[in-house]
């Protein structure tokens, strides 16, 4: 990290001054005091040094991730140059704002991370905040689990908002991201849930009660079989109708013409 690097200065004068005061004098005790200050200075604000110089000077993405997202995800594909360099820097920024908290295995793989983190970088693209601040760590599970919310379910995915926790099964991401016109797509559906919490004041659709009546209109799937791809009962209709906006732009404005101009004002068109 960049603020490590400018540091790493400061610790080597401190050091000096210190060997020069048990060597030679005691009076460059003085000279101690100044390079710890401004090293202490500089760690307290690492994070804010940091998105400064990574927001002018982006970190790169994985070779991995970029050849996924080009290869799997039509809305990356189709960006000009400067607008996939966008996605690519915000991407990167991304990835620094959240914490990984791997369970079972002992680390999250880059290119996994990379695609969980290209979830909200795609939702968001259109506009200027991309990240979200009370939702900072991930955690990841490589096949369905129970938590304290649902002790008794197994499940693919969930949000835990007082922990500011997001949770996904690898088992289930993967297929929905690489192939999310046949799996549902739980990144998106996690994300989307958490924009909702973080942006409640959007003028969000309002879900009519046929919605999962027509919901089989657009992807063929029906409200029990996402329920059981989940893992949960009594899902929220709101996520769903964005993650379908997402990945079945067209046919969802074809079947729900007021919640796609509802959402295309919220997040432009995708």
């Amino acid at each position: 990290m960049f603020a490590q690097r400018l540091i790493f200065p400061f610790v080597m004068l401190a050091l000096l001054a210190f060997h020069l005061t048990w060597s030679v004098d005691e009076t460059y005790s003085w000279w101690i005091i100044p390079p710890v200050m401004i090293g202490a200075a500089i760690y307290v604000f690492s994070p804010q040094i940091n998105w400064w110089w990574y927001q002018r000077t982006p970190p790169p993405m994985d070779p991995m991730v970029k050849t996924l997202l080009g290869k799997y995800l039509p809305f990356y594909r189709n960006l000009s140059p400067d607008d996939k360099k966008k996605f690519d820097h915000r991407l990167g920024l991304y990835l620094m704002t959240v914490e990984w908290r791997p369970q079972v295995t002992e680390e999250v793989p880059p290119d996994i991370q990379g695609l969980i983190a290209a979830c909200p970088v795609w939702l968001t693209f259109n506009r200027e905040d991309f990240t979200f601040e009370k939702f900072e760590n991930i955690i990841t599970y490589p096949h369905g689990f129970p938590s304290p919310q649902y002790p008794e379910q197994f499940h693919s995915s969930e949000i835990f908002e007082e922990d500011g926790v997001i949770m996904f099964s690898i088992e289930h991401f993967m297929p929905g991201f690489l192939e999310p016109k046949k799996y549902y797509h739980i990144g998106l559906h996690e994300y989307s849930k958490v924009f909702i919490r973080t942006y409640p004041n959007e003028n969000y659709p309002t879900i009519k009660s046929d919605f999962w009546q027509k919901l089989p209109q657009v992807n063929g799937l029906t409200k029990a079989k996402l329920e059981e791809f989940i893992g949960l009962n009594n899902l929220d209709p709101l996520p769903v109708a964005i993650v379908h906006y997402f990945v079945f732009p067209e046919k969802f404005g074809q079947v729900y013409p007021a919640a796609a101009k509802a959402l295309t004002d919220i997040f432009g068109n995708v």
